[in-house]
């Protein structure tokens, strides 16, 4: 055998060698990638969930959202030139009208608000925390990354439910919302009110801890008598780094009043 030949043959030998040396996984590397791979699953089963929210709401907006809008503009139409009795059920079936748009509007929010799909979580909290007044702040010190439709649902309504939390035991008070990312998602809520807050079967904040868990995700309450009441949600983030969630920037800080810039 010529040298040449012969050393490509050891090389072959010693690498079967190493491969068929190589340990197989320990128990906790082996429990690590399980628990990966079932985080994995149970979030492309909330992708498939959210990606069908937006779907209906969509649905909403587009198709019985119209017809009530035109319906109402009919009635207001038809209310110039009537008179006696006519204008009274005209009036009373426009104040309906009326009253069910609103209703669908506030279900399409609650279902999928679309400034969540069109410009990103941020600019959704800064949104939803203008709706409670200037007392209510929100910090994003940098861009976060892109964001799975199931993780921007889930920080979405995590605030959304903090927020409602703070006008109803704390009304009035500070309220500061503050958005971060490197290897997870975390957003902390704290509010200066009274404090005393547990988690309590059946409540919202235990409602909203399941739904973080379907994430591997976390939530922590600092809630001590006197105040102030610190929330903290945790999701890990399995996607790409460096991406910002939409195009263009936001505002460091934003005040609730001020809404998204």
């Amino acid at each position: 055998m010529a040298w040449g030949g012969f050393k490509g043959w050891s090389a072959q030998r010693r690498g079967r060698s190493q491969r068929g040396a190589q340990s197989p996984p320990s128990h906790e590397e082996e429990q690590a990638r399980r628990i990966a791979e079932l985080t994995a699953s149970r979030r492309a089963v909330a992708d498939a969930y959210e990606i069908e929210r937006q779907r209906i709401e969509r649905d909403l907006h587009d198709g019985a959202q119209q017809y009530l809008v035109a319906a109402a503009i009919k009635l207001g139409e038809a209310q110039l030139d009537a008179e006696g009795q006519l204008a009274d059920l005209l009036a009373a079936a426009k104040k309906d009208v009326d009253a069910g748009l609103e209703a669908l509007r506030a279900t399409v929010r609650g279902i999928s608000p679309q400034v969540l799909h069109d410009r990103g979580l941020v600019a959704a909290v800064y949104d939803t925390a203008a709706s409670y007044g200037p007392h209510v702040s929100v910090h994003a010190p940098h861009p976060l990354p892109t964001l799975s439709p199931s993780v921007l649902a889930a920080g979405y309504f995590y605030v959304a439910e903090m927020l409602t939390n703070a006008a109803k035991y704390a009304p009035g008070a500070k309220v500061s919302v503050l958005l971060t990312a490197d290897e997870s998602l975390r957003i902390t809520v704290m509010d200066e009110g009274p404090g005393g807050a547990r988690i309590v079967d059946g409540g919202g904040l235990a409602g909203m801890r399941e739904r973080l868990a379907a994430f591997g995700g976390t939530m922590e309450l600092h809630s001590p008598d006197g105040g102030p009441t610190r929330v903290r949600c945790t999701i890990p983030l399995l996607l790409d780094r460096g991406q910002p969630g939409v195009p263009g920037q936001y505002p460091h800080e934003a005040h609730g009043g001020g809404g998204a810039q």
